[in-house]
């Protein structure tokens, strides 16, 4: 069987009263559709009759195809949007530049990717329009997410675009504005949900900040939380098993030059521990190789895993597209070299599947490119530690959004040429 797909169950047996645990009642001799099926599963048949009880036991296994497949465009083209897996196995893709508002920067129009029809429908409006990578950030919350910043052109009452805050309910099915936050991240600080609930907003601005503020859901407020051992940018913040987050890499300050009549910005390694318990940072071990725009992933079995980005020795700009993975054991609180991927990438996706591998997807792979898209997908296996190449990505746009949905598939969405323009394209691995 395949991730995505249901099995029908037919059960034959001779007691009065049988059941599937975490399905339900079943008749001798009836079929019984069971719900979609993600990774490997068992299934236990419970018969009982005149008091007793005897039981049965079905493994079925999952996989997935490793297969990309195009579906129906969406009605509405965007790019620079945000996308987000809500709960109900659905997907909410959001705001960014789109075909239905070519004569404005940023959409305040939403989508829901519908998995069963495999369609995008029109979904609840915005409070005020996001955009991605410079000024939104988007991060779920135990019921529905927080969006924190908005347009690039965006005034709530005066507010500006980078102080504003949304949260999306999902039993009203609407947006309503949270409190405003305490500093001007300018989408380049990095968000994680807290054990508790709560989120954890960090660095960010130009140049990058040691400030970090937290998101209360029970208050809707922000209030400012402990400083960061460095000031950074465009870094990771990833939620470990045991409740802290790792804080790698970004964009530190400040580099002079050699006259001595300016400075900028470069690359760092280094790395922290947020306890949110104590609410302290301190240092852990550092990358092997600087980096900053890259994706840091939570394994299975609790390390995390970092691909690609813009890095090297020297300052931001030139900057170098990176290949070189690494991974972060959150015991020995040390990066070890991981396996090379094929395409050096940064500004990419890398999602954890239903079988504990990480899929890489778009991204760009040379700044003098930005606008291309990448055809190349890749797949890390952590059990192996190798990387493979996975399907090719057709069309490839910069800008596309991935996002785990519900029946372990990945939807791949939207985008933008060279040019700019935002694209339609829906596709799903799966």
């Amino acid at each position: 069987m395949h991730v995505g797909d249901r099995v029908r169950l037919t059960a034959v047996f001779s007691g009065t009263e049988g059941k599937v645990e975490g399905i339900g009642a079943i008749e001798s001799g009836v079929p019984l559709s069971t719900p979609v099926l993600v990774s490997r599963t068992q299934f236990t048949l419970k018969v009982r009759e005149n008091g007793k009880e005897a039981q049965a036991t079905l493994v079925v296994d999952v996989s997935y195809q490793d297969r990309i497949r195009r579906v129906a465009d969406s009605p509405i083209a965007r790019s620079g949007h945000l996308a987000v897996a809500l709960a109900d196995g659905s997907a909410l893709v959001m705001g960014g530049a789109s075909s239905e508002s070519s004569a404005t920067p940023d959409s305040a129009t939403t989508q829901r990717f519908d998995p069963s029809s495999e369609t995008l429908l029109p979904g609840p409006a915005l409070v005020f329009p996001v955009r991605a990578r410079l000024s939104a950030v988007a991060v779920p919350l135990r019921a529905g997410f927080l969006l924190a910043g908005a347009g690039v052109n965006t005034f709530a009452q005066g507010t500006p675009s980078e102080l504003v805050s949304q949260t999306f309910d999902p039993v009203l099915d609407s947006f309503t504005r949270a409190g405003d936050l305490t500093l001007r991240h300018q989408g380049t600080g990095i968000p994680a949900t807290l054990p508790d609930g709560r989120v954890l907003l960090t660095g960010g601005g130009s140049p990058g900040t040691r400030a970090t503020e937290i998101y209360d859901p029970a208050t809707r407020s922000w209030t400012r939380a402990s400083e960061m051992v460095l000031g950074r940018r465009s870094h990771s913040a990833t939620l470990l098993k045991d409740g802290r987050v790792l804080i790698a890499g970004g964009v530190v300050c400040c580099v002079p030059s050699a006259d001595g009549a300016s400075t900028t910005e470069t690359w760092t390694a280094s790395a922290e521990l947020y306890d949110p318990r104590t609410d302290t940072f301190r240092p852990t071990g550092s990358l092997g190789v600087a980096r900053g725009f890259h994706q840091a992933t939570l394994l299975a079995d609790g390390r995390v895993l970092v691909t690609g980005g813009d890095g090297g020795a020297g300052i931001v700009d030139p900057a170098e597209i990176l290949a070189g993975t690494e991974v972060y054991d959150p015991v020995t609180e040390t990066f070890t070299p991981g396996a090379a991927l094929s395409v050096p990438r940064a500004f990419h996706s890398a999602v954890l599947l239903a079988d504990a591998r990480v899929l890489v997807v778009g991204g760009i792979r040379a700044l003098a490119q930005s606008d291309d898209g990448i055809r190349e997908t890749e797949l890390f296996d952590p059990r192996s530690g190798h990387v493979t190449p996975g399907p090719m990505l057709d069309p490839a746009w910069f800008n596309v959004t991935a996002t785990l949905l519900g029946n372990g598939k990945v939807l791949l969405f939207g985008g933008e040429t060279a040019l700019g323009d935002p694209q339609a394209s829906v596709l799903l691995y799966e």
